[in-house]
């Protein structure tokens, strides 16, 4: 497909994009690579590039989706240490591929984005700022929004343990300034952040107690590092790289099955992953039977995303390890109790909580066409198209987003998907001359209602994790497929299916093709 990289008259339209994460950073490199546009800015709250792997930096952090498709197609790296690399090296990748594009001389650093409201006399997005450094604050206008800020940048901190009154802090947020040796230590969690952490600090703390009433599934972590060899083949041996990254991407994107709801075509995945995570707990705690029953999951396998570990189970047989199963009933001090009567005194609480999935956007902080609140007219119930687009909300583009997360796969492979989709978009923009794109209600209707149906066959609709679930009982924070699935779905733009505005014209076009018909096609099969 050819991009038209400019309109009629040679100009590009001005786009900003929120946040310079993973997502942030990709958006902006396209725009250059793909179109040529230089005409953004980049908004980022924050001193420094790298959105959640420059703030989750507690012990133990890393991939646990393998490094060579955790990298941008379009920035490989040959230089991968290992598998599943640590926290530190994804970010230095993530820097160094931003210095690479010339990304930082774009960034706002610093500046928070406190507002967004659509005029629409003058068809433009009126961004309010703030800059936390210099307290200076403006208004910016722009054609274009790329959200991507991200789901996970809110932590998730129950009420129950404000109460506290030790050092505390939640795992995305380290308090690297308080030294945990000899410290008795509570986590509190059992995910995949809680899984990274606890193994990592056994060894330097007193004592280290875990609450966690859910475990979670665990398979085997095959992590060996990448020699020299193996390097000099993927920079030099021809299509060595390639093939190998095909290879990889097949294998985890075919694990999507594990998240489908026992059927025909996924029981026997669903089967040789039980079996696994059976034997992987049996052969890491074989002589202790009360305690694989503690740490053995009550649900169905991949109700709750399936971690990576060869040393969590390990851990629990350390002197100086608790397990704790029972709810926590009472904090009182630096005192916890549970429901089964134990008391724990406790120096430090670390908080492996989760994030809050939703957008969470502030009252008034995303203001569409006629006055609407976006976030606030969604009720916690998204109407969204292809995860990207959404109704009342012209030229805007939200990025990792409700409908668009994967829990199987790299998720900068949905990511790229994405991007490449909103380029689609603005080339055809100005192919078209044309002011604003906006999604039809009709159309983000009949897409949430297909991925509804869709969803329900899979795992992320039970209630085992009652937070990705909305007021309705749907999941609205997952795709409802595989990674090649959401990148047949999104091969083609549709321009049927949107409302558009021509910049001379100023009148509305619209196409006749939705004139109240219901597209069939709305997710593909």
């Amino acid at each position: 497909m050819t991009l038209t990289k400019t309109y009629a008259d040679g100009s590009t339209p001005k786009i900003a994009i929120i946040g310079a994460g993973v997502t942030g950073i990709c958006a902006a490199i396209q725009l250059q690579r793909q179109l040529q546009i230089s005409t953004y800015t980049i908004f980022e709250l924050e001193a420094y590039i790298g959105g959640v792997w420059a703030n989750n930096t507690y012990p133990g952090a890393g991939l646990d989706a393998p490094a060579y498709l955790y990298g941008y197609s379009f920035a490989p790296n040959y230089e991968w240490s290992k598998r599943y690399v640590s926290q530190s090296e994804v970010l230095e990748y993530v820097q160094s591929t931003a210095k690479t594009y010339n990304i930082y001389d774009k960034i706002r650093f610093n500046t928070r984005v406190t507002n967004m409201l659509w005029n629409e006399s003058r068809k433009k997005w009126i961004l309010h700022w703030v800059n936390s450094s210099s307290n200076e604050q403006g208004d910016t206008e722009v054609d274009v929004v790329l959200h991507g800020s991200g789901l996970l940048r809110i932590p998730k901190v129950p009420k129950k343990f404000e109460s506290f009154q030790g050092d505390m802090w939640h795992s995305a947020r380290w308090n690297h300034s308080v030294d945990l040796t000899g410290k008795r230590v509570g986590v509190v969690g059992t995910s995949a952040s809680g899984v990274q952490i606890i193994p990592a600090i056994a060894d330097k703390v007193e004592s280290l107690d875990v609450y966690g009433r859910t475990p979670v599934y665990i398979t085997p972590q095959s992590n060996g590092e990448y020699g020299r060899i193996w390097r000099f083949f993927c920079r030099y041996i021809p299509f060595f790289h390639a093939l190998y990254i095909v290879l990889l991407y097949i294998f985890y994107d075919a694990s999507i099955l594990l998240y489908h709801k026992p059927a025909w075509n996924s029981i026997l995945h669903r089967t040789m992953t039980y079996i696994m995570t059976w034997l992987h707990r049996f052969a890491q705690l074989p002589s202790n039977p009360t305690l694989r029953r503690k740490l053995t999951p009550k649900y169905e396998l991949a109700s709750r995303r399936i971690v990576l570990s060869n040393n969590y189970y390990p851990t629990f047989k350390r002197d100086n390890v608790s397990l704790h199963t029972d709810e926590i009933v009472s904090i009182n001090g630096k005192t916890i109790e549970t429901k089964d009567g134990s008391f724990r005194e406790l120096d430090v609480l670390v908080l492996a909580t989760g994030f809050n999935y939703t957008l969470n956007f502030p009252p008034g902080y995303w203001i569409g066409r006629d006055g609407i609140d976006i976030p606030a007219n969604w009720h916690g119930n998204p109407t969204i198209y292809n995860g990207t687009f959404i109704p009342n909300a012209p030229n805007f583009y939200l990025l990792c987003g409700p409908t668009s997360i994967i829990a199987h796969i790299a998720v900068t492979r949905m990511i790229e998907t994405q991007v490449m989709h909103v380029i689609r978009s603005l080339s055809y923009m100005m192919q078209k001359d044309l002011s604003t794109m906006e999604i039809r209600q009709e159309a983000a209707e009949e897409f949430i209602d297909e991925f509804d149906k869709r969803m329900d066959k899979m795992m992320f609709t039970t209630k085992v994790m009652p937070q990705f679930l909305n007021s309705l009982g749907k999941c609205r924070v997952f795709w409802c497929g595989s990674a090649t699935e959401f990148w047949w779905h999104m091969r083609e733009l549709h321009p049927e299916r949107f409302l558009v505005q021509g910049r001379k014209e100023g009148a509305e076009k619209s196409y006749s093709h939705l004139n109240g018909a219901r597209d069939s096609s709305a997710i593909e099969h």
